[in-house]
């Protein structure tokens, strides 16, 4: 697989989100003593130098994978991985930082579309696959930043197709033994053709850590919802059935 991932890992990126926590450190959290006691002087000067020495609000980083689809500069991820971001930087492989712009979002489908600027670097940019072809036991090649780890390959095998983890009603997932783990999340699932054939998602494990059961969007049900996200900042969905609304005894 090494002449491929030569070619395909630069089109892969990390995705680093901060998120900025407020802290719920309050007054409550000082003992109750009698008024006028020293203690309660002592806690109440004590917690006012703690609060002061805390900053009331502190960033919090998590780490995802993506991958580009347009050489302008438009990224697929996981919903997950960038939800609640206040700041959102893509690195690429040659360890380039941007700064990104959440285009749109679907959590139903845990999809997203960022965009970046690349100036004067020029983006390598991967190709859709048609999932539907995929069997059972097809060669998988799974690229991403596990654990903080950025551009590691693993390989495997398609091990199930539509594969229902509850992950709701609109996505059935590819089922694979490459090795995914934390981080994997929004990056993607090659074929030995080089296509993208899935958007690595979830794994199930009793660890955390990968045994072989990792899942990804097809990519036949991913490309659609994407495109809607780029062109509209949204996913827009029709709606078949029946509606249910209060009755009168009249």
């Amino acid at each position: 697989f090494a002449d491929l991932v030569e070619i395909l890992s630069p089109s892969v990126v990390s995705i680093a989100s901060t998120t900025v926590v407020r802290n719920t450190g309050t007054q409550d959290e000082i003992p109750r003593f009698p008024e006028g006691s020293p203690f309660d002087e002592f806690f109440k000067e004590y917690f006012d130098r703690e609060k002061r020495r805390s900053p009331s609000q502190r960033p919090m980083v998590g780490l995802g994978s993506g991958f580009i689809i347009d050489t302008s500069g438009i990224i697929v991820t996981n919903n997950h991985v960038i939800e609640g971001a206040d700041e959102i930087t893509v690195i690429l492989s040659n360890q380039k930082e941007f700064s990104a712009e959440l285009l749109g979002r679907d959590p139903k489908s845990d999809l997203a579309v960022l965009k970046i600027n690349p100036k004067e670097t020029s983006l390598n940019s991967v190709n859709w696959g048609n999932s539907d072809k995929m069997r059972v036991g097809d060669w998988t090649i799974a690229i991403g930043n596990p654990l903080g780890l950025g551009g590691s390959v693993t390989t495997g095998i398609v091990s199930a197709i539509s594969r229902d983890i509850g992950g709701g009603p609109y996505v059935k997932f590819i089922q694979t033994d490459a090795s995914i783990n934390r981080g994997n999340s929004g990056g993607p699932l090659f074929n030995v053709e080089g296509e993208v054939i899935g958007i690595n998602s979830a794994i199930i494990s009793p660890t955390g850590g990968s045994i072989g059961l990792g899942f990804a969007i097809p990519s036949n049900s991913a490309k659609k919802i994407v495109q809607q996200l780029k062109d509209f900042g949204r996913t827009k969905r029709g709606w078949l059935g029946v509606q249910i609304q209060p009755v009168s005894k009249d």
